[in-house]
């Protein structure tokens, strides 16, 4: 009886249900630590962008202002803001370009005046912490810009204030 096996060892194969319970649960308390981090990420992403493309557009509007071009339009003496369309703003192209769908451009003060502003409206296709939100750039008199919008402040970047009254 060399080859017979003693009838008490067990030979296991596989995870116990304990755990495979306590691995769930891990998993739970991760996704739900993570995946509002993620959502906060996404959001102050997306603020970002938006933010950094309007101020990209505050050359232009100082450039039109310096050269007198106050007039928004493309002939010579209109100032033609060149602004990038943006599948995360809302607004009508202000020059007479027609734009593919879902594609918004952000809106100057027409006429410019040495107070004048680029808004923007947030689309409802980000975070819906941002949705139909409002970002402004506002230029001063003495030529100097600051940001500010509605957004939550925890999703802004730190070039950009909150204003709930925007």
């Amino acid at each position: 009886m060399l080859f017979t096996k003693n009838r008490h060892t067990v030979d296991q194969f596989g995870f116990t249900l304990i755990e495979l319970m306590i691995v769930v649960a891990i998993i739970g308390v991760l996704g739900a630590i993570a995946i509002p981090q993620y959502q906060i990420y996404i959001g102050k992403t997306q603020a970002t962008r938006v933010v950094n493309e309007l101020g990209q557009l505050r050359l232009t509007v100082e450039e039109c202002i310096q050269t007198g071009r106050t007039i928004i339009g493309l002939s010579t003496s209109e100032c033609d803001p060149r602004a990038s369309g943006s599948n995360l703003i809302m607004g009508s192209s202000q020059v007479g370009v027609v734009l593919p769908n879902n594609i918004g451009i952000a809106q100057l003060s027409n006429p410019l005046t040495p107070s004048s502003s680029i808004i923007a409206t947030i689309s409802t296709q980000v975070n819906p912490k941002l949705a139909r939100k409002k970002v402004k750039w506002l230029r001063t008199s003495t030529g100097s810009w600051s940001c500010s919008s509605n957004i939550e402040a925890i999703y802004l970047p730190n070039s950009c204030s909150h204003n709930a009254n925007l």
